[in-house]
This record gives C-alpha cells, sequence and structure tokens, in this order.
C-alpha cells in the first residue's frame, strides 16, 4: 500500500513538472529593476553585522530584511555554536541592519525579499 501511493506520489510530481508548473524554490532576493544588496562589516565595538539596502523598482508593500550567520562560542570548554539572526521587516526604501554578539564569527550574510 505505500509503495502504491509513492508511486502515485511521482506520476503526479513529473507530470506537473511536464506540464511546466513552477518548481519550488527560494525567491532571488530582488525586484523587478534591481535587488537588494547585503554588506557584512564589523560594529564600533567588533561584533559582525549585516546591513541590506535595496535598489531599484519594487512592487507596493515589497519588504527586505538582512540575514547574519555567525559562529558563537560559548561555555567553559568553548564548544562553536552555529546561530542564524534576522532582522525585522523594513520597507524596500530604507535599510536593514543585524548583527551578532560578542566572541562570534561571521559565516554567512544574506538579505531576504517579500512581496517583490
Amino acid at each position: 500500500m505505500k509503495l502504491k501511493s509513492v508511486v502515485v506520489a511521482l506520476a503526479a510530481a513529473s507530470a506537473l513538472g511536464v506540464l511546466g508548473a513552477p518548481a519550488a524554490s527560494a525567491a532571488p532576493a530582488g525586484g523587478i529593476d534591481g535587488g537588494c544588496k547585503a554588506t557584512a562589516g564589523l560594529d564600533g565595538l567588533g561584533r559582525p553585522k549585516v546591513t541590506s539596502k535595496c535598489s531599484g523598482r519594487f512592487a507596493s508593500g515589497a519588504q527586505h530584511r538582512a540575514v547574519i550567520t555567525c559562529d558563537t562560542v560559548q561555555g567553559a570548554r568553548e564548544h562553536v555554536v552555529r546561530h542564524t539572526y534576522r532582522s525585522g521587516w523594513t520597507s524596500t526604501g530604507s535599510a536593514a541592519t543585524v548583527g551578532c554578539g560578542f566572541k562570534s564569527f561571521l559565516v554567512g550574510a544574506n538579505s531576504e525579499v517579500q512581496g517583490a
């Protein structure tokens, strides 16, 4: 019974792919004419931070946010824990900034757009 369900699901997925249905994927951080750019740097105290700024035309109501991934050293044995932080959603006309705490090392920076 389980094998039959898997076969039906695979057949439906392949049929949708043949018919040209869009595959589920992450939307690029861009608008109609331009996009958002994430810039990594350090704040005044030496902690990693990311600033996301958008340029170009976007759909009405489009918002963006900055995303930062950091490795943070924690505990007496100093083990490393990976954290991802996101700023709040802001309009595409203003900058979004997010940062990590002390004893953190930058791993990645990105910006996300919704409603574009």
